[in-house]
């Protein structure tokens, strides 16, 4: 069986951070994972450096465009089925682009095409919000002030973006396989219940509503995700684990909680 899982996200949105630990993940040995690797195809210097760095606690430089990995192919298998994964490791801003500039290029529209299920990534500490009117401070509303020119991408809203740019990809595709991984989830246990459509209801109510009034077109599913298992300033904690890939925390939309990525790639594979 060969299919490809495209990762989508805007900037800081976790995607080389999964990435790094979906690398351990496949590589050890101590933990059983529901998929196991066969062989990849692509820079294995990049992930094994992603992945060094994932093992020791160290932030990731983020992906920028031009310092793309844009043909990371990975075969896996759970001892019956091989499937192999495309995992293009693209800049956030190539992402983000789309919606400041309203165009896509040639190359992201057939990857899109191409993928048989699209995984994206949300940073559950980076969600920005609307503000009302009422809430901008009164002397940026007083006529005459000067205002600071504003940046769409960086600006507008979280789920707003998301929404158009998934309105978007239905010009290319009549149905999409869709899944949303919040990362840093290990912040949201912190303070709130790890229902994660609980958590996308009350914090991205206008893409809750938007994705279960078009289950005709989005078969959606749901992640929390804690890839490295906490805060890079927790690492002396983290690396006390005799076992790393015990750090990481996958939720799914049932409340079940692992420490198996793997699991996701599986289960979106399922729907296919």
């Amino acid at each position: 069986m060969n299919k490809k899982l495209f990762i989508m996200g805007a900037p800081n949105a976790g995607k080389s951070t999964f990435l790094a630990a979906l690398w351990h993940s496949i590589n050890q040995k101590d933990v059983h994972t529901d998929l196991t690797l066969v062989k990849m195809t692509g820079d294995v210097n990049y992930l094994y450096g992603i992945g060094q760095k994932w093992l020791e606690v160290e932030d990731l430089e983020r992906t920028v465009i031009g310092q793309e990995q844009e043909s990371i192919s990975i075969l896996l298998t759970d001892g019956d089925i091989e499937l192999e994964l495309e995992f293009p490791d693209l800049s956030g801003e190539t992402f983000q682009n789309v919606y400041e500039n309203r165009e896509m290029s040639i190359e992201l529209k057939e990857k899109i095409e191409n993928a048989d299920a699209l995984l994206y990534f949300i940073n559950v500490d980076d969600i920005h919000s609307p503000e009302f009117i009422s809430d901008v401070a009164p002397q940026y509303r007083q006529e005459g002030n000067k205002i600071e020119v504003r940046s769409a991408g960086k600006d507008d809203p979280t789920q707003v973006q998301i929404i158009d740019l998934l309105q978007a990809i239905l010009n290319i595709k009549k149905k999409v396989n869709l899944g949303l991984v919040f990362s840093a989830w290990d912040l949201v246990e912190a303070t709130e219940s790890s229902d994660v459509n609980l958590f996308l209801k009350r914090n991205m109510n206008m893409l809750w509503q938007y994705l279960e009034a078009n289950k005709n077109v989005y078969n959606t599913k749901f992640w929390g995700v804690s890839a490295i298992g906490g805060k890079i300033d927790e690492s002396e904690r983290l690396l006390e684990f005799d076992e790393p890939i015990k750090r990481i925390k996958v939720v799914n939309d049932k409340m079940v909680t692992s420490c198996d990525l793997t699991s996701i790639i599986l289960e979106m594979s399922g729907e296919l």
